[in-house]
């Protein structure tokens, strides 16, 4: 596909609509885009994506060749039992945040991808036998991206608190701020 393609993997809503950056500046305008859970979003146009996450992951991949990238924010590490497979699930919305960056000529050694989220928000979720949702998010991302030979480069991870993410998809720039402190 050309590099002018756009990707947005939403539910039922519609696509965020272009907002002007930069009017009356001589700045170009940017699309900014609000990832929900559930989302991903490529394009090879310039965008600021934002993302909230507590136990969900975001995954950030920037092509440094292309000067384009994506995110998407998952949920859940797989799809357990019976449904529609969709991004709401990390090996879902990875393996389709890949294919879609492929699709506009993006190559694996040019990728470099974040990671954010997977904390341990709520206290009644860290002391069960079982796993915290928000540790097998990370686990999972970290795992495909490792079998995909997708190297992170920064992460922020694990924790009791959210965490506040923007993305240029134009320069790879990333902010993370932490919630609450």
């Amino acid at each position: 596909m050309s590099p002018s393609l756009e990707f947005v993997k939403r539910g039922s809503e519609p696509p965020t609509a272009p907002v002007p950056v930069g009017v009356g500046t001589g700045a170009p305008v940017m699309r900014q885009v609000y990832l929900h859970p559930g989302d991903l979003y490529v394009s090879a146009a310039p965008a600021s994506l934002k993302i909230i996450v507590g136990s969900c992951v975001a995954v950030c991949i920037y092509d440094f060749r292309l000067k384009m990238g994506g995110a998407t924010h998952f949920l859940l590490p797989t799809l357990a039992g019976e449904g529609q497979p969709s991004p709401r699930y990390g090996d879902v919305a990875i393996a389709t945040l890949l294919q879609e960056l492929r699709k506009c000529g993006s190559r694996k050694q040019d990728l470099q991808a974040h990671l954010y989220g997977g904390a341990c928000v709520l206290s009644a979720f860290s002391n069960g036998a079982r796993e915290p949702i928000g540790e097998q998010n990370i686990r999972l991302a970290t795992d495909t991206l490792s079998r995909a030979g997708i190297p992170v480069l920064r992460w922020d991870t694990g924790g009791s608190k959210g965490r506040k993410i923007a993305m240029r998809t134009d320069t790879g720039e990333i902010t993370c701020s932490v919630i609450g402190s």
